[in-house]
């Protein structure tokens, strides 16, 4: 039971053509969670045990409780029929998580969810007058959970994954920590983006100049997680791998909000701090795209030169409380910056590099 295939688990009324709608919504209740997700330690895993999981971590990393959802779109109503194979493969998905050896605490718990953008009826399959029980889970019924649901509903479901499950009924259990729920997601890949758009919009509002643009690096991180295969093809959640992390998503947030604030820095202060640092005319489209593309840099371990100016800004923050005036604060730590450590950077990228790190090094006096 513990041994699932990974095609099966991520076999959809639409096959592969679901994977986008997987991510969607992963980052859809990223962001529904965001406020309480953002001074938590965790970690998001796609395709890893199940269509994608949250894992939450205590300080000591010990695993405390996991959310994994099986997401599936749809573009007709889902019955019973349709689902008792799903229920199956995710009460396998929680005994796996309760087998992985990755460490959790003594009351580790799990949360298995269902979730689709298509209506989803269930009922104890009785016909006639005041036999039929039946709900409906749709936009006005968002979420249920398997042990809120009618006593004839739930029998009629453990029979027939009775059935499916043959001699290994160890699964049954897992059905207490089962919920189905409807995602207001649109059929469409691009209606979906437009959606996370919005979502995106009135978590950040104006800290983020081009929403559209931040919803497509946040799918990144999700995508290089997704194609990476599983270690010795075994399903682990000690595989870092397969992890985005908390630490990631945050970085990438600070990246894209910081940036917004060196668009509107730039606007406002951009003839003064060329005046100051001697920028020709010709050379400001290439000073400012430095600029930007220097709190991407400073987050990539691989940029050693650009590392090596954030470090010396950050060891030299003590200047900026002798000035008053930004400007003549950059080009004090630039001149410093020039008499005391050498660069493979150009004059301008070094320049582009000290503004970007002043602004990045003040906000976090």
């Amino acid at each position: 039971m513990n041994n699932q295939s990974k095609a099966a688990v991520n076999a959809g009324v639409h096959g592969s053509t679901g994977t986008e709608f997987q991510k969607h919504c992963a980052l859809y209740f990223l962001f529904e969670k965001y406020k309480d997700l953002k001074d938590r330690k965790y970690f998001i895993c796609i395709e890893h045990h199940d269509d994608f999981l949250f894992c939450y971590q205590n300080s000591d990393e010990l695993i405390s409780s996991i959310d994994s959802y099986q997401a599936k779109k749809s573009s007709e109503k889902w019955e019973m029929s349709g689902l008792y194979e799903l229920l199956r493969k995710m009460t396998g998905v929680g005994l796996s998580l309760n087998a992985d050896s990755m460490p959790k605490v003594n009351n580790y718990t799990h949360n298995l969810e269902f979730i689709t953008n298509n209506s989803i009826q269930l009922s104890n399959g009785l016909r006639g007058k005041g036999k039929n029980k039946s709900i409906t889970i749709n936009e006005s019924n968002s979420s249920l959970k398997f042990t809120d649901l009618d006593t004839e509903i739930t029998n009629k479901i453990e029979a027939e994954l009775t059935k499916l499950l043959g001699k290994d009924l160890e699964g049954l259990k897992e059905l207490n920590n089962v919920s189905l729920a409807y995602i207001d997601f649109p059929k469409k890949s691009a209606g979906q983006k437009d959606s996370l758009v919005g979502l995106l919009s009135r978590i950040f509002g104006e800290k983020v100049s081009d929403h559209r643009a931040a919803v497509d690096a946040l799918l990144l991180l999700f995508r290089d997680v997704e194609n990476t295969l599983n270690q010795g093809n075994v399903v682990k959640l000690m595989d870092e791998s397969k992890r985005v992390s908390s630490a990631s998503i945050n970085d990438a947030i600070d990246i894209i909000t910081t940036k917004t604030m060196a668009f509107d820095l730039w606007r406002n202060e951009e003839k003064e701090v060329c005046r100051n640092l001697e920028i020709s005319i010709p050379d400001k489209s290439e000073f400012k795209l430095n600029f930007i593309n220097s709190f991407d840099r400073f987050k990539d371990y691989r940029q050693v030169e650009h590392k090596k100016i954030l470090s010396f800004v950050k060891e030299n923050s003590n200047i900026m409380y002798r000035f008053t005036v930004e400007t003549d604060c950059i080009l004090e730590l630039y001149q410093m910056f020039r008499k005391i450590i050498s660069s493979q950077l150009s004059e301008l990228s070094i320049k582009a590099a000290i503004y970007a790190a002043y602004i990045e090094v003040r906000g976090q006096l």
